[in-house]
């Protein structure tokens, strides 16, 4: 990150992270140079390998080769080799920007739970979620609120942004920001309520089409 993320200032040293959707690893690292403790998240065995590797010597950080979900259990993956960010287990996700993109494997991997996450890891001051459309999914399986938590969106699938909103007001979440493609700043000095975020989520994405970023709660 060329700046510093306004996420990063609501950070303490030891602070627990969970980053849901690790791939290569980026931004568990940026977390890890200010001291927080992280937990990356990566269902992708050929990613899960790699985060190993970058991370095995660091107490600070652990890896979990699995992805997370509403329940318990197995799914096919699918994978895209040439940019493994963009694989998924939502097959939504492929009628979407990226409908030309080949997944041109598949592979089997473990679900989870982000209840089962916070039982052996403690509850995150942070929890990053970037799953590539299957961020409902995850959220559904979380029935307690944790720290701040952050989901990517997307202006087309936007009634799957509306579901993941719903369900953390559910959980006790009162407050809204959000951060536009790579930007490091929130776009608002005041954190919203849900009603005026959900407004202007859906007057942007029905002007742009391409809109995408993260909402953060807290």
């Amino acid at each position: 990150m060329a700046n510093e993320h306004e996420v990063l200032k609501l950070l303490n040293p030891g602070d627990l992270v969970f980053d849901i959707g690790a791939n290569l690893g980026d931004k568990a690292a940026v977390f890890l140079a200010h001291k927080a403790r992280v937990v990356c998240v990566e269902p992708q065995p050929e990613m899960a390998a790699r985060l190993r590797q970058r991370f095995g010597g660091q107490l600070d950080a652990a890896v979990v080769e699995k992805a997370l979900g509403e329940l318990p259990g197995r799914m096919t993956m699918n994978i895209c080799s040439k940019s493994p960010v963009l694989s998924t287990l939502a097959e939504h996700w492929k009628t979407g920007r990226f409908a030309n993109v080949v997944w041109d494997k598949t592979a089997e991997v473990e679900i989870s739970t982000l209840d089962a996450l916070v039982a052996e890891y403690g509850v995150p001051r942070y929890c990053k979620i970037d799953v590539e459309g299957y961020e409902s999914n995850v959220v559904q399986g979380l029935n307690s609120k944790i720290g701040i938590l952050s989901f990517e969106f997307t202006a087309e699938f936007m009634p799957r942004s509306m579901e993941v909103i719903e369900r953390l007001i559910c959980l006790g979440y009162k407050e809204f920001n959000l951060s536009l493609g790579e930007q490091e700043n929130f776009q608002f000095q005041q954190w919203l309520p849900f009603y005026q975020l959900i407004q202007i989520l859906c007057n942007s994405a029905s002007s742009e089409s391409l809109l995408w970023g993260d909402v953060y709660a807290r």
